[in-house]
């Protein structure tokens, strides 16, 4: 390897940093002057880089005078405090006369301390303020008179205000009185004049219907009177109005609910209206069709003449015992029994008719 490799190879050894300016003058030195056979040195190429920056904390040497010196800390004019932290980022004054041997060198400088008046009297002097103090920013920071809390705030336009506080209450006086003036007139009812007189019109309010009765009764003739006691067919064989046989026929039949009217007509006759629900319509004419037969088994008459699907008997009277009338007919799933008991046979057909066509009005007879 020749003497100008060497030189490349400590160029490129300096410029990557792995020796320093004074290692990199002391092999040059020595390579310059072993070349050649100890010819006279020449003049080495400079460095393709200037030499890295490198902190060392290390005092200065005597014997360079181009070294930067540690000077001590300049007390103010004022009286130094005893101790004070160092501002490593305040500005130093750095006293150059004495230098040492290696003037290329960098060497650490001690902060200078501040005194008591600060960094020196002379900048005592006010400095503007940065940027962000002040101008729109500080308004944010400063209180604004625009964001004053208290009754101030309010005053300008507060008699407008109340002005149209004012205006808002009568407007809805004004709306309040014409609605209630409006209700009393059509609410109430109002007249209506026409070419033939004076007509009034008055507004009705409609209540809801109660459902209907599923064991209508008709309007019987005389005073009526409702058994409440009985709700289904269970408390009406304890009456003992009926036969055994024709308690009998209610319960195949299927006998559920159950109504019983009790009515007294003007001449004293008394009649009885039962209506008894099935479990079905072909239950309720079967049981029908047996009442009847029972009936006419016990000693009343077939009668001639009455409505069609009325299965009606007679009963002459005989002293102590009155007349009576006695019909059954279905209507779907119920079964409707008529009894009418008077003085006379007369009464009793005419009383048992009223009734029949009142209760024929409130539930059809099946054909």
């Amino acid at each position: 390897m020749t003497w100008q490799d060497e030189l490349q190879k400590l160029d490129n050894e300096l410029a990557s940093g792995r020796i320093s300016a004074d290692d990199y003058r002391r092999r040059r030195d020595e390579i310059l002057s072993g070349s050649a056979g100890g010819a006279p040195a020449q003049a080495a190429p400079q460095a393709p880089f200037a030499p890295p920056f490198k902190w060392e904390a290390k005092p200065p040497s005597a014997s360079n005078s181009d070294a930067t010196q540690v000077v001590p800390n300049q007390a103010p004019p004022q009286q130094q405090p005893q101790q004070q932290n160092p501002n490593p980022d305040a500005t130093q004054v750095v006293n150059t006369q004495n230098r040492s041997s290696d003037a290329e060198r960098t060497q650490y400088v001690t902060p200078v301390q501040p005194g008591p008046g600060g960094w020196g009297q002379p900048q005592q002097q006010q400095s503007a303020p940065p940027p962000w103090i002040g101008g729109d920013f500080d308004a944010i920071n400063q209180p604004s008179p625009g964001w004053s809390h208290g009754p101030e705030v309010f005053d300008e336009g507060s008699k407008g205000g109340k002005g149209k506080v004012i205006g808002i209450v009568l407007a809805v006086v004004l709306l309040a009185g014409l609605g209630f003036g409006a209700y009393w007139l059509w609410g109430r009812g109002g007249t209506d004049t026409t070419a033939g007189g004076t007509t009034t019109t008055t507004s009705t309010s409609t209540t809801p219907s109660a459902p209907p009765d599923p064991l209508p009764a008709g309007k019987l003739p005389g005073k009526v009177a409702e058994n409440k006691q009985v709700k289904d067919f269970t408390p009406v064989p304890t009456l003992k109005y009926l036969l055994d046989s024709e308690v009998l026929s209610y319960n195949v039949a299927g006998a559920t609910k159950t109504k019983l009217v009790q009515f007294t007509t003007d001449d004293g006759s008394k009649g009885i209206l039962l209506i008894v629900q099935a479990k079905d319509a072909a239950a309720a004419k079967t049981a029908a069709k047996e009442l009847a037969d029972i009936q006419i088994n016990n000693g009343m008459t077939e009668a001639t003449g009455a409505p069609n699907g009325v299965l009606v008997g007679n009963l002459e009277a005989k002293a102590p015992d009155n007349a009576r009338v006695r019909g059954h007919y279905t209507s779907k799933d119920l079964i409707i029994r008529l009894d009418m008991s008077s003085k006379t046979t007369e009464a009793a057909q005419k009383n048992f008719k009223d009734a029949l066509d009142a209760q024929l009005k409130a539930l059809s007879a099946d054909e």
